[in-house]
């Protein structure tokens, strides 16, 4: 029987600065990762259906913390730290790598989300992050934001563009307009309750 989940009822939770003091919690994880200012804020709360519930900023690098939200009392979904802030000292570039790495490498994590702009593609330190994951073996799907930036013939040239370098289809998303937040919810559900005997994620067309 597939589940249904509410997703305007989800809570904050707690921030976590430390993968090591994480909650044990009883719900099956999804992360979501991005470089520095990609709009990870904004598309988590049209995932969630709660504006306002994850805090945005204009200015990059502000998410330090691990950020645990539950959702509906099914999911458990992790706003990881923006990595890639080129102003942020080298510490504490070091400092956020470090805890990332640090949660995916003991969380029982079913999905990745991997945040990438649409207008420029996974740079340097997705493609380190894309590394990371493949070499742990855990599941991840590229999610292009602000998709509603580019035109239709533009959009999907760079969709196949990013899908050149990553070898997985983006879901092409706009937290502004709404865009592809259906679909990544259904396939965030779809991957969190999966058996562990399926298949890997297909190529998710346009």
């Amino acid at each position: 029987m597939s589940r249904t989940i509410h997703w305007p009822s989800t809570t904050f939770i707690q921030s976590v600065a430390d993968p090591k003091l994480f909650p044990d919690i009883d719900l099956p994880q999804i992360a979501v990762a991005g470089h520095s200012n990609v709009g990870k804020s904004s598309l988590m709360n049209s995932l969630f259906g709660r504006k306002g519930l994850v805090k945005t900023s204009k200015n990059p690098g502000c998410t330090r913390l691990l950020n645990l939200f539950d959702v509906d009392d099914q999911l458990l979904v992790v706003d990881l730290p923006g990595y890639g802030y080129a102003r942020a000292p080298k510490k504490e570039q070091k400092r956020w790598i470090t805890m990332i790495e640090g949660y995916m490498a003991n969380a029982d994590l079913k999905l990745v989300l991997l945040l990438l702009d649409i207008r420029h593609g996974p740079k340097d330190s997705d493609m380190q992050l894309i590394e990371y994951l493949n070499e742990a073996g855990l599941r991840w799907l590229p999610v292009a934001t602000k998709a509603d930036k580019l035109t239709g013939n533009n959009r999907g040239k760079r969709l196949k563009e990013m899908f050149d370098a990553m070898g997985l289809s983006p879901i092409p998303t706009s937290s502004l307009k709404g865009m592809g937040i259906d679909k990544l919810r259904a396939v965030v559900q779809e991957e969190a309750f999966r058996s562990p005997y399926a298949g890997l994620i297909p190529d998710i067309e346009d």
